[in-house]
């Protein structure tokens, strides 16, 4: 197969990360102030708290000053009885030994760490001694608007009087290394594939104010690392809460004193809950080997009966031909296009030896077998998810691309070959399964973006443009849907019976898992909805377990599937180029050789 060298003017391709940014929330309204939040921690504290004071300080919408107290015990009352707290010791160590003796050790979200090195990215910190006086003149002199306390309880009266909106208390479930996030476990005991996760205000009177939620799969092998996973969010979900506020979309009560803590709350566990915990964990691992198996087979593209299109409403997939990659490498994410009397199949290949994707085009035959067309593109990073669409007489191209942290644009004069950038869309930002869409004379890019560092599946972006080529800005509804199950981009929007209907991954409790139809009720650059249509499984084969791409143009109906490959009966032929020499001359002719 011919292979591109990588295409695009000097400094478009380069996989280093961009100086730039992209937004992902629209700027404070004109005119108005930065809320002011005071946070009263010690010289150390848990690592999401170090992640949140870092997006902070580039936030728009807020102004951070730090005040360092002495150390001392965060608040926090223990629901676990023994024998959980002894599973959660045990787990934890048995996680970490693991780690150091078989993987590198990262620093978990509850981590401890160190301050000093925010004073060099601009952040205003002063120093208090320990008493409560002393901490609440210092607090009082920066006329904050908001006081976070991570700290003793007993300091939040007094520094609730001299904040507009009063002190949230960071909770021990969000700071104890051993027990913070416990209602987490609750979906790895009831087998839930996936796990709410968020925040919430309780005032001393019991009374609850939801912040944010979002949803992510469970990791349900270890407590430890589904915890870690979901506390990455910890981050993104504390700020869009202060954005609402600064933006007077949250209302809290003036001067309050309330305590910040995870939601769902933690249930009430009983007695030999942590000896079933331990069984539980005991049963997973005995089965890792088995999903280890699972998880290496490969993709591959597949081809309903064009006999029986796929209704959104009730969607079911008969009769079968599959495209299947030679060797060790796989296609998934095939986009199709119509373009006169030939019918294209674009897909990310990936391959084996590069351990990389490049974007491979195949051309589908009238006598029933398939063409490969070579890689029409490749870069020194990894390409997947080739969204190809014509506009205003030139052939356009998206990928994804996120391992540049950028979302291009490319465009070629010489289709379905000579692809070259012409545009970045977004910059800055890991950004996957971007989806473009033109509706009522605006651009919509849909992406699944990881804002604080969690699991990209989880949230997607919605950026509009009036042009192709940007600039793309941010939606005020952003992130517009927070959920694992059907959040991340699984093909391009399409028109069904007068409906808009949004093809999403359900990534729970693997990635890929299946197929999420929504149906968008509202879409504007001011306001967007939808609501979830029906949900494709990969039940055609039982020795399937996921697919999570789905596509159609004119004729052609394709989407991909994982496990193990279809036998050869019902496998098309596929031509590579130099067999197509070889071939008839019509085929010749239809691959450009």
């Amino acid at each position: 197969m011919n292979q591109n060298e990588p295409s695009g003017p000097d400094g478009l391709a380069q996989a280093a990360a961009p100086p730039y940014r992209s937004p992902l929330y629209p700027p404070p309204a004109a005119g108005a102030e930065r809320l002011k939040v005071a946070v009263v921690a010690p010289a150390e504290v848990p690592l999401w708290l170090h992640r949140f004071l870092e997006m902070a300080l580039a936030s728009r919408h807020i102004d951070i000053r730090l005040l360092l107290v002495p150390a001392s015990p965060v608040p926090h009352e223990s629901a676990a009885p023994a024998d959980l707290r002894a599973f959660l010791r045990l787990e934890r160590s048995l996680l970490r030994w693991f780690l150091r003796t078989f993987r590198h050790l990262e620093d978990g979200a509850l981590s401890q760490v160190a301050l000093e090195n925010l004073k060099d990215d601009g952040l205003h910190w002063q120093q208090a001694a320990g008493d409560a006086e002393a901490v609440r003149q210092r607090v009082a002199a920066l006329r904050p608007d908001l006081v976070l306390l991570l700290g003793p309880a007993d300091w939040a009266p007094a520094l609730s009087a001299v904040s507009v909106h009063g002190c949230w208390t960071i909770d021990g479930d969000l700071a104890d290394p051993i027990e913070a996030g416990l209602a987490l476990l609750q979906p790895i005991m009831a087998g839930e594939v996936a796990t709410p996760f968020g925040l919430e205000l309780v005032s001393a009177q019991g009374g609850r104010i939801p912040l944010e939620m979002s949803w992510g799969a469970t990791r349900a092998v270890s407590f430890s690392q589904h915890r870690d996973q979901a506390f990455l969010k910890l981050p993104a979900l504390l700020l869009r809460a202060l954005r609402r506020l600064a933006d007077g979309r949250l209302q809290v009560a003036a001067a309050g004193n309330q305590t910040l803590r995870v939601a769902p709350a933690v249930p009430a566990y009983a007695a030999g809950v942590g000896l079933r915990a331990f069984a539980i964990t005991l049963k997973l691992l005995a089965q890792w080997r088995s999903r280890r198996r699972s998880a290496q087979q490969p993709w591959f593209v597949v081809l309903p009966d064009a006999q029986d299109p796929l209704d959104p409403r009730s969607p079911r997939v008969a009769a079968t031909r599959s495209l299947v990659a030679e060797g060790g490498n796989y296609w998934a994410d095939p986009f199709p296009v119509e373009h006169g009397q030939r019918k294209l199949l674009f897909v990310e290949e990936f391959i084996e030896t590069s351990g990389r994707g490049v974007i491979t085009c195949l051309e589908l035959q009238a006598d029933g077998t398939a063409l490969n067309l070579g890689i029409i593109l490749q870069e020194p990073f990894h390409l997947s998810y080739p969204q190809v669409f014509q506009w205003r007489g030139h052939w356009y191209m998206t990928v994804e691309s996120c391992e540049s942290q950028r979302v291009s644009l490319y465009r070629t004069d010489d289709f379905p070959r000579g692809w070259r950038q012409v545009a970045h869309l977004l910059e800055g930002r890991v950004c996957v399964d971007p989806t473009l869409y033109l509706h009522e004379g605006h651009w919509y890019l849909f992406g699944n973006v990881s804002e604080s560092g969690a699991n990209p599946s989880d949230e997607l972006f919605l950026f509009v443009s009036r042009t192709l080529e940007g600039p793309y800005l941010p939606h005020p509804a952003n992130p517009i849907v927070s959920d694992v199950r059907r959040s991340r981009p699984a093909g391009q929007l399409f028109l069904h019976e007068g409906r808009l209907i949004r093809p999403a991954q359900c990534c729970a409790p693997i990635y890929g898992s299946a197929v999420v139809f929504n149906q968008i009720g509202t879409l504007s650059p001011q306001e967007y909805a939808e609501t979830p249509l029906s949900r494709l499984d990969p039940v055609w084969s039982g020795a399937l377990d996921g697919c999570h791409t789905y596509n159609r143009a004119g004729e052609i109906e394709v989407l991909d599937a994982h496990g193990e490959p279809p036998p050869a009966s019902t496998r098309i032929r596929v031509l590579d180029a130099a067999a197509a020499m070889q071939a008839p001359a019509h085929l010749r002719d239809a691959a450009g050789t």
